[in-house]
């Protein structure tokens, strides 16, 4: 018999059999994070993370729903957020808190959710959320859940409870940002009309989605309020 024939005739139950009784054992690594910048590269359009938490207040059956923009300042009035660099987002929702289940699952995010009938759907869209932040926190209810690297290519989960100052009825995701983004608070909202040469006013030019810093020449992304301001409308009208 032709060696080249050798994998033909050896059925895979032997070959099994005899891996197990005296193979050399070694584990599938899985570089997560790898995982999650491929999955992230699906998700690229504008206000993709808006889209995902609000569709998983949704499916948890949310009447409310709470975006919250933390910046580098203390101070309260909007205009003065206008080029603030943004430290933290938080998304908080009064649908159904987590039981059980939903802490087993949204800590096997790739798998997502097959039940429909069940809260917080955080299938692979939840990967979206790492585009803002490297370590995001889940809090529902009396629980809250940290996600954290270990050996920067492996994502843990660490499960605690709240004190009880903290505990509601409410879902907060809680997302310290991993980059540097800015607060944009200008009116001018449209980055797809067509430029009035003519016009004479001073914002003629298409709003830009990022700024480049005079000193070191950095490219910092833009987040702009009044755009999100009008997604979350247009998403509501879509919704009712």
């Amino acid at each position: 018999m032709s060696k080249n024939l050798l994998h033909e005739s050896v059925s895979s139950d032997a070959l099994r059999l005899k891996a197990l009784q005296s193979g050399f054992e070694s584990r599938v690594e899985v570089n997560q994070r790898m995982l999650i910048d491929k999955m992230l590269a699906r998700y690229s359009s504008d206000f993709v993370v808006c889209r995902e938490l609000i569709q998983n207040s949704d499916d948890a059956k949310a009447t409310s729903f709470h975006f919250e923009i933390i910046c580098d300042s203390n101070l309260s009035s909007e205009k003065d957020f206008h080029n603030k660099t943004i430290t933290e987002i938080r998304a908080i929702n009064n649908g159904l808190v987590f039981i059980e289940t939903d802490w087993k699952r949204v800590a096997a995010i790739a798998e997502g959710n097959t039940n429909v009938e069940s809260v917080g759907q955080f299938g692979v869209g939840f990967f979206s959320v790492f585009s803002f932040s490297e370590e995001p926190i889940i809090a529902s209810g009396n629980e809250y859940m940290a996600f954290v690297w270990r050996d920067d290519n492996s994502l843990t989960t660490y499960r605690h409870k709240l004190s009880s100052e903290q505990q509601s009825q409410l879902t907060s995701i809680i997302l310290k940002m991993r980059t540097k983004y800015i607060l944009n608070t200008e009116p001018n909202l449209d980055f797809d009309a067509p430029i009035d040469n003519n016009s004479k006013s001073p914002n003629k030019k298409r709003q830009k989605k990022s700024i480049t810093t005079t000193t070191t020449n950095e490219i910092i992304p833009t987040i702009n309020l009044a755009q999100l301001k009008a997604y979350f409308t247009k998403g509501t009208k879509k919704s009712v």
